[in-house]
C-alpha cells in the first residue's frame, strides 16, 4: 500500500497534489460501519474538548467500533490520538489477559495489532479479582500516551457493567483517568444503576467537575456473541501472537517473582526442604516462609500435610501445575516486555524455560516475571487449572 499520508485538516477526502486520496477506502472496518448522529455528536465533542473519553457499555454493544470511529475521527482531523484497550478477554490491542496501548499515527485507525506500542500483564481474562491491576494498568499506559504528546485518548472499557466489582473498577478508573468525556452505550436502560452511582443524573449531566456524561444508542449492527464465539477469539489471538515464539532459557533466581507462586518469603534452606519432604512423603523441590508461611513447590500432590505448630500454616503447589502457565516478562520499570509459557521441563534450580516472542536482545532487559492465573497450549487453547 505504501505510506500513507497523515491528513493536514479535517476532511475525510483531501487533496494530496493531483491524487485525491478517500480515507474511508483505507479503513476496511468503516464499510461495516452504521455512524448513528449521535455517534458524529459524541465524535465532534470528543475533539473539540480533547483529553480522556470513556465509553462504557455491556458486552457486545459497540464498545470497540465506537472506540476505533473516535480514533479514526482523530487522525481525519489531523491530530495524533491514542486507544488504551482494557477488554482483557476480548481485546483488540495485544493479545488476551493484557491491557493494551496503540498509537495513531503511526498505526492506522482499525488496526488490531497483537504487538502494539505498549501491553500491561493482567495474566487472566476478566477483570474480577484484578481490579487493582486493571486500574493501575489504565492510568500507566494513559500516561503513556501523554508522554508521547497525544492529547486526544481514547479509553474502550471491559463489558463488566453489574453488580459491586464493576461499580468499584469503574469508579476506580474514572477517578484515577478524570476523563473529560463519559459515553454509555446502552440497549434500553441497563447501564443506569451504574452511571447513576458514578453521578451521572441525565443525557449531558454533570460527573464531577469538569465531566460530562453522554448516553448513546447501539447500533443495529452490533452481534451477541456466544461464550463460545469468545472462546475461540481468545484462542485464536493466542495462537497468532505465539506463533513466531522461541524457546528462552532465563536465570529464574535471578527474577523477582510476582503473584504465585514465589517471591512473598525468604527460601528454605536445603536442610528444611529435605525436612518438608519427609514430613510430606514426596520430593521437595523449592521453598519458601515468610512469617508463619509456607509455601512448598512439591514434584507430586502429598497424601495428607502435617499438622504445623501454632499459627504457621503449609501451603504447596505442584511443579506440573506450573507447566504452560502464562506469565509477563517484565522489565526493571515493570514495563510489559512480552508476554510467555513456562514450558514443561525437568525441574531445574538454576533456570527455567520459556515459550516467548520475545527477542534475545530484548531478553536481558527481562527483571520480573509476573505469574497469571491462566494455563494455555502453545496453539493457544486454555487449559484447566491444577
Amino acid at each position: 500500500m505504501g505510506q500513507i499520508p497523515f491528513p493536514s485538516a479535517a476532511w475525510e477526502r483531501v487533496n494530496i497534489g493531483f491524487q485525491i486520496i478517500d480515507y474511508s477506502e483505507l479503513f476496511p472496518f468503516l464499510t461495516h460501519l452504521e455512524v448513528l448522529p449521535a455517534w458524529e455528536d459524541a465524535a465532534r465533542l470528543f475533539l473539540d474538548r480533547g483529553g480522556t473519553v470513556m465509553v462504557l457499555g455491556a458486552p457486545d454493544t459497540g464498545k470497540s467500533t465506537l472506540s476505533r470511529y473516535l480514533v479514526y475521527k482523530t487522525f481525519a482531523a489531523g491530530l495524533p490520538g491514542a486507544l488504551v484497550d482494557l477488554d482483557l478477554g476480548q481485546s483488540h490491542l495485544g493479545p488476551p489477559a493484557t491491557l493494551g496501548l496503540g498509537l495513531f499515527p503511526p498505526h492506522l485507525p482499525g488496526d488490531n495489532s497483537l504487538f502494539p506500542e505498549s501491553l500491561y500483564f493482567i495474566g487472566q481474562t476478566s477483570p474480577v479479582g484484578s481490579i487493582l491491576e486493571v486500574s493501575v494498568g489504565c492510568r500507566v499506559l494513559v500516561d503513556q500516551a501523554a508522554g508521547q504528546g497525544v492529547t486526544r485518548v481514547v479509553v474502550n472499557t471491559s463489558g463488566l457493567v453489574y453488580g459491586p466489582g464493576a461499580l468499584r473498577l469503574k469508579r476506580t478508573q474514572v477517578e484515577l483517568l478524570h476523563p473529560h468525556l463519559v459515553l454509555a452505550l446502552q440497549r434500553d436502560r441497563e447501564l443506569e444503576p451504574l452511571l447513576q452511582a458514578l453521578g451521572g443524573d441525565g443525557d449531558g449531566g454533570e460527573l464531577p467537575p469538569g465531566w460530562a456524561l453522554h448516553r448513546l444508542p447501539v447500533s443495529s449492527r452490533a452481534t451477541r456473541k456466544t461464550p463460545e464465539d469468545r472462546r475461540r477469539y481468545r484462542e485464536e489471538r493466542f495462537r497468532r501472537y505465539f506463533q513466531a515464539a522461541r524457546r528462552l532459557v532465563l536465570p529464574w533466581r535471578s527474577l523477582v517473582w510476582e503473584g504465585l507462586p514465589w517471591g512473598r518469603g525468604e527460601p528454605l534452606p536445603p536442610g528444611e526442604l529435605q525436612r518438608c519432604a519427609q514430613d510430606l512423603r514426596v520430593p521437595v523441590l523449592y521453598g519458601e516462609v515468610s512469617g508463619g508461611r509456607r509455601l512448598l513447590l512439591v514434584e507430586e500432590p502429598p497424601r495428607e500435610s502435617p499438622p504445623l505448630p501454632g499459627d504457621e500454616s503449609l501451603h504447596w503447589l505442584t511443579w506440573s501445575g506450573m507447566h504452560l502457565r502464562l506469565v509477563g516478562l517484565l522489565d526493571g520499570a515493570r514495563r510489559t516486555l512480552a508476554l510467555g509459557l513456562i514450558l514443561p521441563a525437568t525441574w531445574d534450580p538454576e533456570e527455567m524455560v520459556f515459550w516467548t516472542p520475545l527477542t534475545l536482545e530484548a531478553a536481558s532487559r527481562v527483571r520480573f516475571l509476573k505469574v497469571g492465573k491462566m494455563r494455555i497450549t502453545l496453539t493457544g487453547k486454555e487449559l484447566a487449572d491444577v
